[in-house]
């Protein structure tokens, strides 16, 4: 039997992800089916759900199982010492998300009134230069996370995981600047790659695992619905959004995100991606398409995550910390009624960290993958 183990120094816990775990959980001691079968209805109806309200579901997901989702998986993953081989080296994905997300917050001030005026005052101060340097290399950071997290996942030796760290550091300043690693690294990857590649790294993963029919069959139907957006013809008729739904999607630039994911992939001609009529209909097909694909992926990315309460026990947190994410959760949707794109500020960090947090175990996932495949095509004697 071929598995990854981790061994988390801090507690002297293994978790073994071999052919009877999953996040390091015991598989035989699951209904794996009906979780399959639930999933699968979850995926069809997030489809379903999409493409009749692409912008009001996505809209809707982000705001409301958005930031419950981050509030449990960082709680999750907290008890489960972040898979990292020492749990210390998570503030360093911290320190990043932080300082990617003054870039973003920069970008911000001018949306708010009382924030108006600070751009020019940090670039009237002594904080300039540094303030230049943060924006110059704020998707070099989501890197530097990325990369970082495979050394604290599998690198038990600290000097040698450190020192493959400033290794990162040299990589990043080299690679800054590419259209395509801002666009694949800086754009893609806490994004559609996060909700969708990933998701469906766990599905597959899960699958080989139970060696399941049920599990390769909602593998199957997660790939089957990005065919069927890829290759449907929505008609621009049937898709209208206006007011708050509007600005929403207008002022939040998630119409940026997905317009530049489409224009890098050669799909659609720069600044030929949305068309806005009178009444707030959007009428590029390829928008909707994206926007469609967009809701999908997050909305079942939330789905998914909720639907392994049971089996990943993420709601058995201590009662302190159960009410405080209950507090956030209801303040976030409040903020994010009132202003869609001051709730959108306000979670940013948060948003950002969940997708930090968890590349340990994005990395484990993969390698989990590659260990059952390799099982598979190279038996043992």
């Amino acid at each position: 039997m071929i598995s990854t183990k981790v061994e988390i120094d801090s507690k002297k816990i293994t978790y073994n992800l071999s052919a009877t775990t999953f996040y390091g959980l015991d598989l035989s001691k699951m209904k794996g089916k009906h979780l399959d079968y639930l999933n699968i209805g979850l995926m069809i109806t997030a489809f379903i759900l999409a493409v009749k309200l692409p912008f009001h579901v996505f809209l809707l997901s982000y705001a409301v199982l958005g930031p419950l989702h981050y509030l449990t998986e960082i709680g999750w993953l907290d008890q489960r010492n972040y898979f990292s081989t020492n749990k210390k080296d998570i503030w360093i994905l911290v320190g990043l998300c932080a300082l990617m997300t003054f870039g973003f917050m920069y970008h911000q001030f001018g949306n708010f009134e009382f924030t108006k005026g600070w751009s020019e005052s940090i670039n009237n101060s002594r904080f300039k230069t540094t303030s230049d340097f943060l924006l110059e290399y704020e998707r070099s950071f989501i890197f530097l996370a990325f990369y970082s997290a495979v050394m604290m996942t599998f690198i038990k030796k600290k000097a040698l995981r450190y020192g493959l760290m400033v290794v990162g550091i040299f990589i990043a300043y080299f690679l800054n600047g590419l259209s395509a690693f801002t666009m694949i690294i800086g754009i893609m990857l806490p994004t559609v790659i996060h909700v969708y590649i990933f998701t469906g790294a766990f599905i597959l993963y899960g699958a080989l695992k139970s060696k399941s029919l049920s599990g390769y069959a909602s593998l199957m139907v997660f790939l089957a619905i990005l065919f069927l957006i890829v290759y449907q013809r929505p008609k621009a008729s049937d898709y209208e959004i206006s007011g708050y739904w509007l600005d929403s999607m207008m002022e939040s630039k998630f119409v940026d995100l997905s317009a530049a994911i489409a224009t890098f992939m050669g799909w659609v001609k720069p600044g030929k991606y949305f068309i806005k009529t009178a009444n707030g209909a959007m009428l590029s097909t390829v928008a909707l398409k994206m926007q469609i694909f967009i809701a999908f992926a997050y909305t079942y990315h939330y789905l998914n995550w909720f639907s392994k309460t049971k089996v990943i026990n993420w709601h058995k947190m201590s009662k302190p910390r159960l009410v405080s994410a209950i507090l956030i959760w209801a303040a976030s949707i409040a903020l994010y009624v009132y202003d869609y794109k001051l709730g959108l500020a306000a979670l940013f960090f948060l948003s950002v960290l969940h997708v930090f947090l968890e590349f340990p175990l994005n990395h484990l996932t993969f390698v989990g993958i590659y260990n059952e495949i390799k099982a598979r095509l190279l038996p043992s004697k």
